[in-house]
């Protein structure tokens, strides 16, 4: 990876094609593929739907994109929640009415995220994904690299639930470990996996 293409923190004009990034990272990831089964039906929901995580989460100012745009980030900084809580309600609407008729189990996901989602202090990674004909490239280790740094520096943990065994693969590589899977009834399994900085 060039000099060029390492990441930075995404400006707001950004926003739509880390969205595209991210439809596309996760169009064949088991959640996504359970949580809106007809293809065609999940081409067109994916896009607005990480649209909308990335307009809620700019105020954070953790958001990531390598230079050439085939990967991207979307963290949540200590003792914050990634979706500011006085637009919570409102976001989840948004997700239901985008959803339609795949709403109850995409919300089904959410809600057992939301109950997962542990007590502390840590980074929070949302999402990351990398575009299909990229991956396997050492792009998603590259997006991971400065903010396990900055945990390591801060002393500060980092969280994410892993969606596939590929995914969960990755970050065990880069020091988390998994704790018990969950999944919605009749979905596919998550990984809550927890990182602690290096001494």
């Amino acid at each position: 990876m060039t000099v060029a293409d390492k990441p930075h923190r995404a400006a707001p004009e950004e926003a739509a094609t880390i969205a595209g990034v991210l439809a596309r990272a996760f169009f064949d990831d088991p959640v996504f593929r359970w949580s809106y089964p007809d293809d065609e039906r999940r081409r067109e929901v994916l896009p607005p739907f990480f649209s909308s995580f990335v307009m809620a989460m700019q105020g954070h100012d953790e958001i990531y994109a390598t230079g050439d745009a085939t990967g991207a980030a979307l963290w949540s900084p200590p003792d914050v929640s990634p979706i500011p809580e006085d637009e919570a309600e409102e976001f989840g609407q948004r997700m239901e009415e985008m959803s339609g008729g795949d709403s109850e189990r995409i919300l089904s996901v959410a809600k057992m995220i939301d109950e997962h989602h542990p007590e502390g202090t840590y980074y929070f990674l949302q999402f990351m994904g990398v575009e299909p004909g990229s991956q396997g490239r050492g792009i998603g280790s590259t997006l991971l690299a400065d903010m396990l740094e900055r945990c390591d520096r801060e002393g500060v943990r980092a969280y994410l639930d892993a969606t596939s065994p590929r995914n969960k693969a990755l970050y065990e590589r880069h020091g988390f470990r998994a704790d018990r899977e969950y999944a919605p009834e009749g979905g596919p399994p998550l990984w809550p996996m927890w990182r602690d900085p290096a001494a």
